[in-house]
C-alpha cells in the first residue's frame, strides 16, 4: 500500500510536467522544455516566502505571480523572434531551460534545501501511514488536467489558441491577436507552475537540479499519454509512477529510472501517438 501511494505521487509529478508541456503545446503550438526549470524555480521562490514567514495562500501567489512573469519572458525571448517554419523552439527553450537553472542555483545556491508549507502529520488510511502530501500530489494532475481541458476546448480564448496551434496564418487573417495568444498561453502555464512547484518541492529536496529529471520524465508521460491530451497525460503519469515505484520495490532502486525510459522506447516503437494522442496534432 505504500508503494503504491507512492507511486501514485511520483507519477502525479510527472504527470502535472506533462500537463504543463501541454498548455503551450495545444495552445501555441510550442513544447516548452523550460517548463520544470520554471517548476522548480517557483518552489524556491515559496522557499523565501516562507523563510519571511508569509502564509502560504500569499506564498502561492507570489510564486504564481514570478512564475508567470518568467514564463512570459521566455515566450518573449526564446519563441517571439523565431522565423516562422524554423522549428528552433526545442533548442531555445532548452536554452532557456539551462538559464532558469542557473540563476536559480545562483540565487539559491546548488545545494539542496527543505521546503516546508505546512505541519504534516501522516495518518492510518487502510491501515498504513500516509503523508497528506502524497495525497495532495494524487488530487493535483486530476483537478487543473480537467481545469486546463475545459480552458482549452471550452473557452473562446482556448478555441482561438487551438486555432493558431494549428494554423497561425489563417488565425491571423481572421483577426485573432496570435501574439497575445502565445504569451497568455506561456502566462497561464507560468501561473500552473507556480503554484503546484511548491508543492511538488514540499514532496522532493528542493535542489535546482531536479528540473532535469523532472523534464525528462514528464516527456515521457507526454508521449505516453499523447501529445495534447490532458487526460492522457493524468492516466500515464500515474502508469509511470506505479511503474517506476514496483519496479524499485520489487527489483531494486536503480532499476526504477531504467523502466521508465524503456516504457518510453516502446511507446515510441509501437504507438508513437501514445494513448489518447491526436494524429491530426501539428507541433508548430
Amino acid at each position: 500500500m505504500i508503494a503504491l501511494i507512492a507511486g501514485l505521487a511520483t507519477g502525479a509529478i510527472y504527470a502535472l510536467i506533462a500537463i504543463g508541456y501541454n498548455i503551450t503545446l495545444t495552445s501555441s503550438g510550442v513544447l516548452n522544455f523550460a517548463f520544470a526549470n520554471t517548476l522548480v524555480f517557483g518552489g524556491f521562490v515559496a522557499l523565501t516566502a516562507t523563510a519571511a514567514g508569509l502564509p502560504l495562500p500569499l506564498t502561492l501567489l507570489i510564486s504564481a505571480v514570478v512564475c508567470a512573469v518568467v514564463s512570459a519572458l521566455v515566450e518573449r525571448g526564446a519563441i517571439r523572434f523565431m522565423p516562422a517554419g524554423s522549428h528552433a523552439e526545442l533548442i531555445t527553450t532548452l536554452g532557456a531551460a539551462t538559464v532558469l537553472t542557473a540563476l536559480t542555483a545562483i540565487i539559491w545556491g546548488s545545494d539542496p534545501q527543505r521546503l516546508v508549507l505546512f505541519e504534516q502529520q501522516p495518518f492510518e488510511l487502510l491501515g498504513f501511514r500516509v503523508s497528506p502530501i502524497d495525497l495532495i500530489l494524487i488530487a493535483l494532475p486530476i483537478v487543473f488536467g480537467v481545469a486546463m481541458h475545459l480552458l482549452l476546448n471550452h473557452t473562446r480564448f482556448g478555441l482561438n489558441s487551438r486555432a493558431q496551434a494549428f494554423d497561425r496564418e489563417a488565425t491571423t487573417l481572421r483577426g485573432v491577436n496570435v501574439r497575445w495568444l502565445s504569451l497568455s498561453a506561456f502566462a497561464i502555464a507560468g501561473i500552473f507552475a507556480g503554484l503546484v512547484g511548491p508543492l511538488v518541492l514540499v514532496s522532493t529536496s528542493a535542489s535546482p537540479y531536479l528540473a532535469l529529471s523532472l523534464a525528462l520524465k514528464g516527456f515521457v508521460v507526454l508521449a505516453l499519454g499523447g501529445l495534447g491530451s490532458q487526460v492522457g497525460a493524468i492516466i500515464a503519469g500515474f502508469i509511470i509512477g506505479l511503474i517506476e515505484s514496483m519496479v524499485a520495490l520489487f527489483v531494486g532502486p536503480f532499476f526504477g529510472d531504467y523502466a521508465v525510459f524503456i516504457v518510453f522506447v516502446l511507446v515510441l516503437l509501437f504507438r508513437s501517438r501514445g494513448l489518447f494522442g491526436n494524429k491530426n496534432l501539428r507541433l508548430v
